[in-house]
């Protein structure tokens, strides 16, 4: 059974623009959407956001506000949000009407407020075939400390979908010969990303080869923590070094590529084997699935193929059975 969450039902308490029928209408929320916790404080942050505008700009209540005041909030807000927090916030206000309506609190729809959002723009770097990443993978050239490296960076890269950034704050102590990494993403939110066998060989071949890159630089061995190093000016391997490193592979293979576009192909390839959108989601460190959904290809997917063997009136269906101890 799940807990009610306790809401403020005063606004001494809630603060300005705080509404004690907001309890009700997130309670009801609650328990019909099934959120989290954390979202319906979310959610009321934005109720009184709203209310607290409306006082200062319209001198009105929530429950007297007109659709073209609703529409005015919308176009205010929109130049510093994301695509993704002014849908959030229409939601809310369209459910907060619509539940006002029904216990006779309000007579608007909010719907009618709304303000088109721009669909988030796709993400401009390709999405490698398989046989051109393993084009690209066979450029360093593996009898040399730098090649090693490369190749190192380059595994890693496809096979986790690490942003240039968390590769490059990598530490030593956390790449071991386990098969996880922790890793600090966006918003210092922490994730485990999971190394494929390949990349925990080169990585392994790499970790031989690097006191040599420091020493070659002129560095000592305790001048950087970081894992990947540079025989260059400074110890610390840096994203002008590694863009230009996947540039110059990418056009001995043929390619025009960055390496954001290994993070795409990462994610593609997941997909195409069936891995489940949540989990790239979680290897991906994306707050939103809609976001893993923009970093996703169909491309080269053999659409018929998929429903002949996954829907339950094609002749290639073979239904799924849990087997269960009794």
């Amino acid at each position: 059974m799940r807990k009610t969450p306790l809401f403020t039902g005063d606004g001494a308490s809630a603060g300005e623009g705080w509404d004690a029928r907001f309890g009700d209408f997130l309670v009801a929320l609650f328990f019909e959407e099934g959120l989290a916790e954390s979202t319906m404080t979310t959610l009321q942050a934005q109720l009184q956001d709203f209310t607290r505008w409306l006082l200062e700009a319209h001198g009105t209540t929530w429950d007297l506000a007109t659709v073209d005041q609703l529409r005015g909030y919308f176009l205010q807000v929109q130049d510093s949000l994301s695509v993704a927090s002014l849908r959030s916030k229409q939601w809310a206000l369209m459910r907060l009407y619509s539940w006002a309506r029904q216990e006779g609190h309000a007579e608007i729809d909010a719907e009618k407020a709304f303000i088109p959002t721009r669909a988030p723009s796709r993400p401009t770097a390709n999405t490698l075939a398989l046989h051109q990443v393993l084009r690209l993978l066979e450029q360093p050239d593996t009898g040399t400390p730098d090649g090693i490296r490369d190749r190192a960076i380059l595994e890693l890269l496809y096979s986790t979908g690490l942003r240039s950034a968390e590769l490059l704050g990598l530490d030593q102590h956390q790449v071991s010969q386990g098969a996880c990494v922790r890793v600090m993403g966006k918003g210092l939110k922490e994730r485990l990303v999971i190394l494929g066998e390949h990349a925990l060989h080169w990585i392994a071949q790499y970790k031989d080869m690097r006191k040599f890159l420091l020493q070659s630089g002129g560095h000592l061995l305790s001048s950087t923590e970081r894992l990947f190093v540079s025989s260059n000016k400074y110890p610390d391997y840096r994203y002008h070094q590694l863009r230009r490193m996947v540039w110059r592979y990418a056009q001995k293979s043929g390619l025009q590529l960055t390496p954001h576009t290994l993070r795409h192909t990462f994610a593609t390839h997941m997909y195409q084997g069936k891995a489940p959108l949540k989990t790239i989601q979680l290897l991906m460190g994306h707050e939103h699935l809609e976001t893993t959904t923009i970093y996703v290809s169909r491309h080269n997917m053999d659409d018929k193929a998929l429903h002949r063997r996954h829907h339950p009136r094609e002749l290639d269906y073979r239904r799924f059975v849990r087997w269960a101890n009794h």
